[in-house]
């Protein structure tokens, strides 16, 4: 099982042909070796989440949003890790590839 360093380098390589959906991001988290710190899924997804925007990450709007794929407008990492608090406490449903955000590298 991957370590959540491994999981970030892949999503690193994989980011250079396709953004990362958050979905993605999840099912990464459910296969680690390692829980990351926090005390509930919402921390430790925030808290990993955190480790790919220090990676370079950028979070995006889905590329079937209009306009696609634009980067959000927050700027460093807390108020990104704000932003998805907020969203991800706010969904009223599983998380699908629309919602949230993608992520992709420079």
């Amino acid at each position: 099982m991957p370590t959540m360093r491994d999981e970030i380098s892949d999503f690193w390589e994989y980011a250079k042909i396709d953004d990362v959906t958050f979905p993605s991001v999840l099912d990464a988290l459910r296969g680690l070796t390692e829980i990351p710190p926090g005390k509930d899924d919402t921390e430790r997804m925030l808290h990993f989440v955190g480790l790919m925007l220090d990676q370079g990450f950028i979070p995006v709007s889905s590329p079937y949003a209009d306009p696609p794929s634009e980067p959000w407008p927050e700027q460093g990492n807390a108020a990104v890790l704000r932003r998805l608090r907020q969203e991800w406490e706010a969904l009223d449903h599983d998380v699908t590839f629309l919602d949230l955000c993608w992520f992709h590298r420079p």
